[in-house]
């Protein structure tokens, strides 16, 4: 028979706040015998209730405990002790609503977020400067967090809240009125806000290395004054930024270009990506973005590298009267610094490595072309046309994006599908690629019924 654990027994059992404890603590009860296999779990939100902690907190803590392969969730049948030596597998009747898994947008997964509540927590009882007057552009903490694993030395730095506000500030910094380059594709919505801005955009295409080197050129015969890349190759169709590459385009780009680097992968990225910054400190401004690794509520990125940059966007940031919270930014510094959070994100990062691979294993297997980058959030998809293989997915409850709204340039059909948050289940991603493999290659070319 089976059976379902208490939440009031489970809670007065462990007896714990924070995230790694709870989890800890679990492990102990199951290792222990106190937890069958075959035990359902209460619901996060029963448990956090009953522990009087945050339903993240538990969500961070049975994470932990799952990655052991001491748990195992599936979509509405609840949390179940495993037993070690019989693995569960899914069950035939398992079901994934696609509706439910957001593929459009690139958000990341909140179960492979590390618990927020130690962070704030040191953080308000560790800001000597708390309710200060003056402008904090970077808490002297956060500095000496960030600065001695920044690829070249910055002559200055700033803070924002979060990374898209942070390539918004930069590029209008950057652009001073003129047209940009832009490596493509880009990330969804940038090039809706350049419109908005007024700027003009030359596309710029990449290859296993980046950018190249005649496109760049290209890009600056044009006119182009600034350069807008992404060297971890978060949305690159197929690479990223190599060392080799980025002192190509230093030397093609001169003194005469500013260069805007959008790290938006942050701790994510299995390497530190490659850098122009280290031939052209003066020209260069560095993004890191922390809101795919640490959650969006952190509402923080750093930006360092050229002063004359970094003082644009600080006039342009509500005429230089804005500056993050003292707390926001000490707590990003005690999640960067915490090596228990380093130990999570690199288990996030692993995750989500498997679950691209799956997706390029799957929709290769069922016949699609299919790309990514070695840490890209998102697979490209080549179809044949773009409208019909979306309408024909909608209609099937499967949302995925326009490739089209990603690219500068004229190209051929692409569709972006994000897998942050793609089940792991490989079967259920085979579904996924049948699908959009039916949607591709339907006869149907009627959008209205």
């Amino acid at each position: 028979m089976t059976e379902y654990v208490d939440a009031v027994w489970l809670a007065q059992r462990l007896r714990a706040t924070s995230s790694k404890d709870l989890g800890h603590g679990l492990t102990r009860l199951i290792d222990g015998g106190e937890l069958a296999p075959g035990s359902h779990l209460p619901t996060i939100r029963d448990f956090a209730r009953a522990a009087g902690v945050s339903p993240g907190t538990v969500m961070t803590a049975w994470s932990r405990v799952r990655d052991s392969g001491r748990l195992h969730t599936r979509r509405r049948g609840g949390t179940v002790v495993v037993d070690p030596a019989r693995p569960v597998a899914a069950s035939a009747g398992d079901h994934v609503d696609w509706q439910d898994i957001e593929m459009s947008l690139v958000t990341p997964d909140p179960a492979l977020q590390p618990d927020l509540a130690a962070a704030f927590g040191e953080a308000l009882s560790a800001t000597p400067d708390l309710h200060n007057a003056e402008r904090a552009y970077l808490s002297e903490r956060l500095r000496h967090s960030v600065e001695h694993t920044w690829p070249f030395e910055a002559a200055a730095w700033n803070c924002v809240g979060g990374g898209s506000e942070a390539v918004v500030l930069a590029t209008a910094a950057a652009a001073s009125g003129g047209p940009i380059g832009v490596e493509e594709p880009v990330s969804p919505g940038y090039l809706d806000i350049l419109r908005q801005l007024g700027i003009e955009a030359f596309g710029v295409r990449a290859d296993e290395h980046g950018p190249t080197v005649d496109s760049v050129t290209a890009a600056l015969r044009h006119g182009a004054t600034a350069l807008i890349l992404q060297p971890s190759g978060a949305y690159a169709m197929i690479g990223a930024l190599s060392a080799g590459r980025a002192r190509e385009l230093a030397e093609a780009v001169g003194p005469g270009t500013w260069v805007v680097e959008d790290d938006s992968a942050g701790p994510l990225a299995s390497t530190e990506p490659a850098s122009l910054g280290v031939h052209l400190p003066d020209r260069v401004l560095r993004i890191r973005s922390y809101c795919k690794a640490f959650g969006i509520d952190l509402r923080t990125a750093v930006l360092g590298g050229s002063a004359e940059l970094i003082e644009r966007t600080v006039r342009l940031r509500s005429f230089g009267m804005a500056s993050n919270s003292r707390i926001l930014q000490n707590a990003l510094a005690h999640l960067i610094d915490d090596p228990d959070v380093a130990h999570a994100i690199t288990r996030a990062g692993g995750r989500y490595r498997l679950r691209r691979r799956a997706a390029l294993d799957a929709f290769t297997s069922v016949g699609l072309r299919a790309s990514a980058s070695p840490d890209g959030f998102v697979v490209w998809v080549q179809v044949p046309d773009e409208t019909s293989a979306l309408i024909n997915l909608a209609r099937q409850g499967i949302v995925a994006a326009a490739g089209a709204k990603s690219f500068v340039n004229t190209t051929d059909g692409l569709l972006r599908f994000s897998i942050l948050q793609l089940p792991e289940d490989r079967a259920h991603v085979v579904d996924l690629a049948e699908a959009v493999h039916a949607a591709v290659n339907s006869a149907d070319r009627e959008y209205f019924d």
